[in-house]
């Protein structure tokens, strides 16, 4: 992971960890294979956004946190990075 990139993710920290908190909720009605409701998404990003808001993220947490602006983004740019 780049310094610049995880720079510019904590220059946007508040706007970046809303949008994870909101996106995670996108996940909230996410069924498994066999129709059940799984959390296992919304946790995983709900997570990722706490971690970011409480700046505690690996290598690792900032790729995906890139990955989900990615994602949010789509279409739109909500994020500006």
């Amino acid at each position: 992971m780049e310094k610049a990139e995880v720079t510019k993710i904590l220059k946007n920290r508040d706007l970046i960890v809303e949008e994870l908190y909101s996106w995670a909720e996108t996940f909230d009605d996410e069924v498994d294979e066999e129709g059940e409701k799984s959390l296992v998404s919304y946790d995983y990003v709900y997570s990722l956004a706490e971690r970011l808001e409480q700046d505690n993220c690996t290598d690792k947490d900032y790729e995906e946190i890139l990955f989900h602006i990615w994602q949010i983004n789509h279409g739109d740019e909500i994020i500006r990075m």
